[in-house]
């Protein structure tokens, strides 16, 4: 138990420390706590709506190899994408959703630019299916 605990305020401390000044007030009060701070900075910062989802997308397919760029470079930044895309999914996501979540970003990629505005206020919904588009 005292091992767990040494542990929980090492890892708690070392969170404190690691995040800037102005994210402190999203942990302030779970000190002490680093499962819970962790998940209220994810919470903060992880947002799980279609634009964050699409902007992540939408950055995995824009990867190109550069010229100076080693393969393993390149496999790492594409891990890093996908992982961006992981991140930003809602919990039980599947193939089903994800065949829907392509098909809407197929359809808003097709708009020109005379339909910026409506794909920004598109993005700011919770959720994006063929119904809401």
């Amino acid at each position: 138990m005292r091992e767990w605990k040494s542990r929980t305020a090492k890892a708690s401390g070392e969170l404190w420390l690691a995040v800037e000044d102005e994210q402190k007030a999203h942990i302030r009060s779970l000190k002490g706590d680093p499962i819970k701070m962790w998940a209220k900075l994810k919470e903060v910062h992880l947002q799980k709506k279609p634009g964050a989802c699409f902007n992540a997308y939408n950055t995995l397919f824009a990867i190109r190899k550069q010229e100076d760029e080693s393969l393993t470079a390149l496999m790492g930044r594409a891990h890093t994408a996908l992982q961006s895309i992981q991140d930003h999914c809602l919990e039980g996501f599947t193939l089903e959703m994800l065949d829907q979540e392509l098909e809407c970003m197929a359809l808003i990629c097709a708009l020109p630019q005379e339909y910026n505005a409506f794909v920004s206020s598109l993005l700011l919904l919770d959720s994006l299916d063929l119904t809401k588009l």
